[in-house]
Order: structure tokens, then C-alpha cells, then sequence
């Protein structure tokens, strides 16, 4: 298991919290299963600040000698601050993941990467291309694994995508256009563009579904007596 430390100053966690941090470990774990635990680490502080009823948190992820720190760190809840929080790392995890594997597949014009990181990286590309690869030839479970990283980056893109519309992005409207999403990437998957990252991909087919359901309803509307 992922190594974590969590402290807290004048608060305790409740079981959600607990839950909301061991489901975030569980989601490292799956995004990198070729990592030796003892390169990760995970670092929570959170403190109540009774002055401003809420509660702070200084949440770090050391990865590779690299440290990646929240910036979205503060909450009214301690539920509320551990899920922006871990969402936010999430985001930079995925950035900095995607840079480590442009670095390996261009190491030879760029500095080289350290050979620990380079053979996590190379274990890590081989299993996304046996995963694509079974997902391409119809298995959901690979799918599924496949894009179940990209899930998070999915539901921010598309929280943004309904800001942009002027529709409320409630957790229901979020999650019944990733159902649609999800079902149209699974049918069309080989026509990804070989450039697009999977999430860029996900991303623009979300925001595809979501102009086109507007543009219904605006032609629903038009069309009232």
C-alpha cells in the first residue's frame, strides 16, 4: 500500500473522511501499478481554523523526488477540502505523468530520465497498450479500466462544459453526461485520433454531447406554440 501520513490540529476525522482518503489511495494505486510503493508518498495536514469556520489542509504527493502540493487546500468541511484537494493532485498527476512519458519516448533529444523512472514508465505505456488493445476488440472491463484514470479530469471538463451552456452542474447533470460520454467512447473508440490523450479525447466528446443536447432543447423550445 501507497505510504500516507495524515495529521490533524484541532479536528478528527470522521469515517467519511477516512473513506474519501483510503478511495484516494485505492485511485493511486490503480493509476500506478508499476511504482514501487516506497517512491510515493502521501502527506495530510489538516487544521480547523475556527475564526473563519473552516478547515485547512496542506496535502502533498512526493513522487520520484518530485512534490506536488494542492493548491486548492481549504474547505468547509474536511470531506469538502479532501475532495478538491485530491482532485487537484489528480489533475497534476496526470501532467506530470504525461511529461515523464514524453520524456521516455523522446529521451534521446531531451535530458534522460532516471532508469527506475524509465522502467516504470515503459511497464506503465505496455499495460495502457494491451488495455487499448482489448478494449479496441470489444471488452468493457478493459475499457472500463482503461479509462477509469481519466474519470476525475473527465468530470471537471465537463462541470466546465455545462458552466460555459449556463447549466447548473449538479453531481446529476455531471454524471448523466459521462453515462453518454462513456457509452459513445466504448462504440468509438478506434476513431480516437491517434495525436488526442485519451482525456483530451473524452473531454471533447463531452463537450460534443453537451452542444448537441442544448441545441435540442433550444430547437424543442423554438418549436412550442
Amino acid at each position: 500500500m501507497i505510504k500516507h501520513h495524515v495529521t490533524t490540529q484541532r479536528c478528527d476525522l470522521s469515517p467519511i473522511d477516512e473513506r474519501e482518503i483510503e478511495r484516494f489511495i485505492a485511485r493511486l494505486e490503480r493509476r500506478l501499478p508499476h511504482v514501487d510503493d516506497d517512491l510515493v508518498h502521501l502527506t495530510i495536514a489538516v487544521e480547523y481554523q475556527p475564526r473563519r469556520d473552516e478547515y485547512e489542509g496542506s496535502i502533498r504527493l512526493t513522487l520520484f523526488n518530485r512534490v506536488l502540493r494542492a493548491k486548492r487546500n481549504a474547505g468547509p468541511t474536511i470531506q469538502a477540502l479532501l475532495k478538491q484537494a485530491f482532485d487537484d493532485l489528480d489533475g497534476q498527476l496526470t501532467r506530470f505523468m504525461g511529461k515523464l512519458r514524453r520524456d521516455f519516448t523522446y529521451q534521446r533529444k531531451r535530458p534522460s530520465i532516471a532508469p527506475e523512472t524509465a522502467r516504470m514508465i515503459e511497464r506503465d505505456m505496455l499495460a495502457k497498450r494491451e488495455l487499448l488493445d482489448r478494449a479496441l476488440a470489444g471488452n468493457r472491463e478493459a475499457f472500463n479500466a482503461l479509462v477509469d484514470t481519466e474519470l476525475p479530469i473527465l468530470s471537471r471538463a465537463i462541470a466546465s462544459a455545462l458552466v460555459e451552456r449556463q447549466i447548473d452542474p449538479s453531481p446529476e447533470a455531471i454524471e448523466h453526461v459521462m453515462a453518454d460520454v462513456l457509452v459513445i467512447a466504448a462504440r468509438d473508440l478506434a476513431k480516437k485520433p491517434a495525436r488526442w490523450s485519451l482525456s483530451g479525447w473524452l473531454a471533447w466528446l463531452a463537450r460534443r454531447e453537451i452542444e448537441r443536447e442544448a441545441n435540442r432543447q433550444a430547437v424543442a423550445q423554438s418549436a412550442e406554440p
